[in-house]
């Protein structure tokens, strides 16, 4: 009987003191539940019962702040923070940034290059060009001296052509077209003693414009004023002027917008005088303005 005795007057302070320890937790509990949208106080804040802080104040949600004055003058200051405001709609000034040392030190935009146009587009333009070739005559009527190397007066000669220069002027008329007028002077005497002289006009058409290496093809008329032999006792007058088309293509690389070095092989065909074919091949330089 005393055993038990004992054991009850233990165990009665022990549960006085839980009950008495549970009582502020209780009553702060019950006041979180009658304001559902704040947060419950943060944990390790009660005081014991009795003590100077639990009876000057009571602890509320989120910001604690205490509600009797003397508590108030007691808890730190916490200074707010100002939210972040949206540009004004009536002055409609954005919000300024501060930029950090690393954004402000931006690097200078480098402008783009210019690139020179290599078009002949309204260009003026001279060439200068040296060939050589070989040719085919079909003379009209027998006996005619055409310049065989075998027989002067065959009905089919072949031999080389003269050695030549073409003084060329042109024009740009677009980026593709070129109208152009080659003068052609024999450097060395053909088989009747005397030099050629051609002039042939015409259009020259450009591949690729822009192309620093580029193609062409030209279309021309040929008028030859080459003089001819006329012995008084020939049974045929040789006329002086004779009438061909000629075509020439070639490759020319543009050193700069203003110079280019090509090469060129073209045929003539004369029906006038009488049918003949010659092929040639040459070298030559280009310069031009603007």
């Amino acid at each position: 009987m005393m055993r038990y005795h004992a054991l009850a007057s233990f165990a009665y302070p022990v549960l006085l003191a839980a009950i008495i320890a549970a009582f502020p937790a209780a009553r702060v509990l019950a006041q979180t539940a009658s304001s559902p949208g704040q947060a419950p106080p943060a944990a390790g804040r009660f005081n014991a019962p009795g003590s100077a802080a639990t009876s000057a104040s009571t602890l509320t949600s989120g910001g604690d702040v205490p509600r009797t004055p003397e508590a108030a003058a007691a808890a730190p200051a916490i200074a707010a923070v100002p939210p972040a405001t949206a540009p004004s709609a009536a002055t409609g000034a954005a919000p300024t940034v501060a930029l950090t040392s690393r954004s402000a030190e931006v690097a200078p935009t480098t402008p783009p290059r210019m690139v020179a146009s290599l078009s002949h587009d309204l260009q003026f333009g001279l060439a200068l060009l040296m060939g050589d070739g070989y040719r085919g005559i079909f003379p009209y009527e027998k006996d005619i001296a055409c310049g065989d190397a075998k027989s002067n007066d065959n009905r089919v000669c072949t031999n080389r052509a003269p050695v030549f220069i073409d003084l060329q002027p042109s024009f740009g008329l677009s980026d593709r077209w070129d109208f152009l007028a080659d003068l052609r002077f024999g450097l060395t005497k053909d088989f009747n003693t005397y030099h050629q002289f051609y002039v042939m006009p015409g259009f020259r058409y450009w591949l690729d414009p822009q192309s620093q290496v580029k193609f062409f093809s030209t279309l021309q008329l040929a008028y030859d004023r080459s003089k001819q032999n006329n012995p008084p006792d020939a049974p045929h007058v040789i006329s002086d002027n004779d009438l061909g088309v000629r075509n020439s293509n070639g490759l020319m690389v543009e050193v700069m917008r203003n110079f280019g070095v090509y090469f060129q092989f073209g045929e003539t065909i004369g029906f006038y005088r009488w049918l003949s074919f010659m092929a040639d091949a040459g070298i030559g330089v280009q310069a031009r303005v603007p």
